[in-house]
């Protein structure tokens, strides 16, 4: 048998594709390996940071709807995010990219934090009664005073004090500028508050004041409490402008709408002093509930009066006028009341009807000796303050003819003129004139 040898141009062939296989095997195994050394070189410059930024700067660091923060991302290449953290100084700051985009956006971010204004926090100290004034209605007041310095404004909660402190937040320039701007609040009540003190100072007396010959007891005295309304008991300043006893007695709140008041009963003593203006307010008949303007016989004044009660007589018919700005009575010539102008009735009547809440008359019923102590105890009508703390509220029966009638307060009273506050009510009952009611107790009052 002959043998057959493959051809020299088979060999050839055959030789050939074995090393092509052979070549692409190995290109491919070094493919993979080049493949792999770009990914772990891609992975090994991936990097992650992370920044405290203080809560103060977050909000501006973000800016509106984001824009601040998409800004820096867009500029480095980077995607930032914010951790939730219980630090209530600090927020943690992720920063993610390459490293030298991290670099970078961290040194935009510290760059801009320190461009950032320096926040401090400071307080004033205002007298209580003026924290109404600083904060306004509705709060209108207080939000003028942050918008126009540009700091963060609040009034604390302490409304036990004397005091208050209001809370300052801001650059200092902004600190600074809400300072000055209470500061100014502050100076302009205490002005008219100054003026107001002069102008009461100058009322004169609607009855001839006591002889004092009251001596005050060695009972206990409670100690002096603040006349600044709104605070805990809320005292506040009063006059006693009428009595019938201690059960029953009218009171004015020192304050500004006593200057007011003041200031109406001027005009309309000047307006009804003249002949001719009384002429064209003469009334042809008067009602129980009319309000009409009348002098009054002591001062020479005139006032705003309610009509209690006519009393028709043929020659003279007369009028019992309750002055509704100080509590006191009087009959008069129905011809001597007139029609009162409409704007002398913009103030609401100020005298408002009280009555000594913890004690009642010695034996039902108050002695000659009560009625002439309370007096001079109370300086009825004589404008000397008094300190008074609401105690309760009785609901009467309606006494108006036109108008619904209001609780009547019980009050507390107290004379502060001296180092400790003299108990009005505890004096009554040291002199024998009164005892404390049923389940009173001496000791707290």
């Amino acid at each position: 048998m002959k043998l057959i040898l493959p051809s020299k141009s088979i060999t050839v062939a055959l030789g050939l594709s074995v090393c092509g296989i052979g070549g692409y095997l190995l290109y491919l195994f070094f493919k993979k390996d080049d493949d792999e050394y770009k990914i772990t070189q891609i992975k090994s410059n991936y990097k992650t940071l992370e920044i405290p930024i203080p809560n103060e700067h977050v909000r501006s660091l973000i800016g509106r709807n984001g824009d601040n923060i998409k800004a820096i991302q867009q500029e480095s290449h980077t995607r930032i995010s914010f951790k939730d953290e219980d630090d209530s100084k600090l927020r943690i700051c992720v920063i993610r990219g390459n490293r030298d985009a991290c670099i970078h956006a961290k040194s935009l971010i510290k760059e801009f934090i320190s461009s950032q204004p320096v926040l401090i926090d400071d307080e004033i100290c205002v007298p209580q009664n003026i924290v109404g004034k600083i904060i306004g209605r509705c709060g209108e007041s207080i939000r003028e005073i942050s918008t126009r310095s540009g700091a963060k404004v609040n009034v604390s909660n302490n409304k036990a004090a004397v005091d208050r402190i209001i809370l300052l937040k801001g650059t200092v320039e902004q600190v600074n500028c809400a300072k000055m701007l209470i500061n100014d609040i502050v100076t302009i009540y205490q002005e008219e508050e100054d003026m107001r003190e002069l102008t009461l100072a100058k009322r004169e007396p609607r009855s001839q004041p006591k002889s004092s010959t009251v001596l005050y007891s060695d009972s206990p005295k409670v100690e002096r409490m603040s006349p600044f309304p709104g605070q805990t008991g809320a005292q506040f300043e009063v006059y006693i402008s009428a009595m019938v006893d201690p059960s029953h007695f009218w009171m004015q709140i020192v304050g500004p709408k006593a200057t007011e008041l003041d200031q109406l009963v001027e005009e309309m003593t000047e307006y009804y002093g003249k002949e001719e203006n009384r002429n064209l307010h003469i009334l042809n008949s008067l009602e129980v509930g009319d309000v009409v303007a009348a002098e009054f016989k002591f001062d020479k004044k005139w006032y705003r009066a309610e009509v209690l009660k006519v009393i028709n007589q043929e020659r003279d018919p007369r009028a019992e006028l309750y002055f509704v700005d100080y509590g006191d009575t009087d009959l008069v010539s129905c011809k001597e009341a007139y029609d009162l102008r409409t704007d002398f009735l913009r103030l609401h009547f100020q005298a408002i009807e009280c009555f000594l809440a913890q004690i009642e008359p010695k034996n039902g019923k108050w002695s000659n000796e009560a009625l002439d102590m309370f007096e001079e105890l109370t300086h009825v009508a004589q404008w000397k303050k008094l300190l008074a703390k609401i105690n309760c509220y009785w609901n009467r029966e309606k006494m108006r003819a036109k108008r619904e009638s209001s609780p009547v307060p019980g009050i507390d009273l107290y004379d502060f003129s001296n180092d400790k506050d003299v108990d009005i009510a505890q004096e009554l009952v040291n002199h024998g004139y009164a005892v404390f009611k049923e389940g009173i107790d001496s000791n707290s009052s």
